[in-house]
């Protein structure tokens, strides 16, 4: 019957499969709108922006192209003004150094968590750990930021029992190492549960024949684990794996915004927020969209590295 299909004319296929091109429209019309469409605004860091007041032009589209002092032309005048910074190399290194210690130490947590809940036998406690793990993830960083303020604000319950403990309060909103620390095991707690459900999907595709056909070979839980259940995560590990490196421009705006200040500058301060502050907030909005074309770029290479190299060593990339 596919074959039959494939010999209509164009025009027929589409009339006789109407309603899957409508849906199909729907999608890349909203595509096209909210995620293309807006990439136009790239322009921008080739231009001088200026606000359309009155007759003036301006805006993405009516603002001049970027020029020198002397009036000359001059394309990348944002980029060199960018790269010129010393700011914009201390924070691509912080935010290098944050997304390296999500990989380092949140990575495998939610693989250890579904590797392990796996071999629990208890539907009803399993179920319920799943539950539990995967609430805060539905918590935004506002409030998670303002219940960890309050946890570790001066004289709190949990300042005084670290005072017992190590003999005075920790300052974790004030010291830069601290801080990153809080950082990456509170999107570990965040995050852990929904990395689970996905490493869940993907350990119903393992047939249960080959845990049949493991243990009547006299393989007990461990060999089970080792041998089939870990290769079997092991293409849904990969595509998240090419998704954390490319990501690793990205520090987590959400999370950093809302709980840094400016004593942990040296180490918290990311791209992105840098990028908010001196673009959004300081109105410079051709040098923050040269900054957030630059660090797409930067995540769009490490992608292409990232897959390269998985397939090279036998995985599944994305493409």
């Amino acid at each position: 019957m596919s074959g039959k299909m494939r010999k209509l004319p164009l025009r027929k296929y589409v009339r006789k499969n109407w309603q899957l091109y409508s849906m199909l429209a729907v999608m890349v019309i909203v595509l096209a709108v909210f995620c293309y469409y807006p990439m136009l605004g790239i322009q921008l860091a080739f231009k001088d922006f200026r606000i359309a007041i009155g007759t003036q032009s301006g805006g993405i589209w009516g603002s001049p192209w970027a020029t020198d002092d002397a009036g000359n032309l001059d394309l990348f005048k944002h980029f060199k003004s960018l790269f010129g910074n010393p700011d914009i190399f201390k924070t691509f290194l912080n935010t290098l150094r944050l997304s390296s210690l999500r990989i380092l130490f949140g990575f495998p947590v939610p693989i250890i968590m579904a590797v392990f809940l796996n071999e629990l036998t208890g539907e009803k406690y399993k179920k319920t750990v799943q539950s539990i793990t995967y609430l805060p993830y539905f918590i935004s960083w506002v409030i998670i930021s303002g219940i960890l303020t309050n946890l570790s604000a001066t004289g709190s319950g949990l300042q005084k029992v670290l005072a017992r403990m190590f003999g005075h309060e920790i300052e974790f909103f004030g010291d830069s190492d601290l801080f990153l620390g809080l950082l990456v095991v509170s999107d570990i707690w965040k995050n852990a549960g929904w990395g689970t459900i996905i490493y869940f999907a993907a350990l119903t595709g393992i047939s249960p024949e080959l845990y049949e056909a493991a243990e009547v070979d006299g393989a007990n839980r461990w060999r089970k684990m080792l041998h089939i259940t870990l290769p079997g995560l092991l293409p849904a590990v990969t595509i998240n794996l090419i998704f954390a490196i490319s990501g690793i421009v990205y520090g987590g705006f959400d999370q950093v915004y809302n709980m840094y200040n400016r004593t942990v500058y040296d180490k918290a301060d990311i791209l992105e927020t840098y990028i908010f502050r001196n673009g959004v907030v300081g109105g410079d909005y051709s040098l923050g969209t040269a900054m957030g074309l630059f660090n797409s770029s930067i995540a769009f290479v490490l992608t292409l590295i990232a897959n390269k190299v998985v397939k090279k060593l036998g995985g599944s990339g994305i493409w």
